[in-house]
């Protein structure tokens, strides 16, 4: 692979290289190009790619290329999406060019839109990035309701950091106030989004597809609940359906 400014390491997989040469030709020059945005593609950390792995990059090709999400401007849209993902990030506009960085975290998350779709059957028309409230990268609906909540982290300690704070807020009553530590609080506020809307599902999705799947098992009517580990058969689409029937 050639050109400026693309990574040319030799053992660079398939997908990473198909990645990059998108990124380069396609979503970078998009994104710079954009109205009112002061930015150039030499800005561009071409080191910041490897921070991506290969499933993902494969996952997230596949997403753009089969239309779950569309491209204007270097930001991406889903069909239930209450936001656009952007998958660049920019630095200070004291630095000359402006650095900009990709953005892994929503990188994943598309990505995770198509393996809900190709692998486990999910409607494209029933996923988006983020949810109503807010609180999470990630939703599959069933019908109006929020069925499947997903959290994506960019490295997998963080994925572990999360629910080991959710399973001590989540059996809790609600706190007057939030925690003060950053990851304490992000991890509160995770489970202030499932009381919110009381998912039947929650993902908690870190790189390369590493993640863990938990049923949310309310107690009673209260605001407690603890996450019950599970297969990731519970993914799948066809049990919104049945889930739906038994809340009839």
């Amino acid at each position: 692979m050639t050109g400026v400014g693309h990574v040319s390491e030799i053992f660079m997989s398939k997908s990473l290289a198909a990645f990059t040469d998108r990124l380069y030709g396609e979503w970078l020059p998009s994104f710079c190009n954009a109205r009112h945005r002061t930015c150039s593609v030499e800005g561009f950390k071409r080191e910041s790619i490897r921070k991506l792995t290969d499933y993902d990059a494969e996952w997230f090709l596949r997403a753009v290329d089969s239309g779950i999400v569309s491209q204007e401007n270097g930001f991406f849209l889903a069909p239930r999406s209450k936001a656009k993902e952007q998958i660049f990030w920019h630095g200070s506009k004291a630095k000359e060019p402006r650095p900009i960085t990709l953005w892994v975290e929503p990188v994943i998350t598309i990505g995770a839109l198509a393996v809900l779709h190709f692998t486990y059957g999910w409607p494209i028309e029933e996923l988006g990035a983020q949810s109503e409230t807010w609180a999470f990268d990630l939703v599959g609906y069933s019908g109006e309701a929020e069925y499947l909540a997903c959290e994506v982290k960019k490295h997998h300690e963080e994925v572990s950091a999360l629910l080991s704070f959710m399973d001590i807020y989540s059996p809790q009553q609600p706190a007057v106030v939030e925690p003060t530590n950053a990851k304490e609080r992000n991890a509160y506020r995770k489970v202030v989004g499932i009381r919110r809307t009381w998912p039947k599902i929650f993902w908690a999705l870190g790189p390369g597809g590493d993640g863990k799947v938990y049923q949310i098992q309310r107690e009673r009517d209260t605001h407690r609940f603890r996450l019950a580990h599970t297969d990731t058969a519970a993914l799948k689409y066809e049990n919104t359906r049945q889930a739906a029937a038994s809340d009839a």
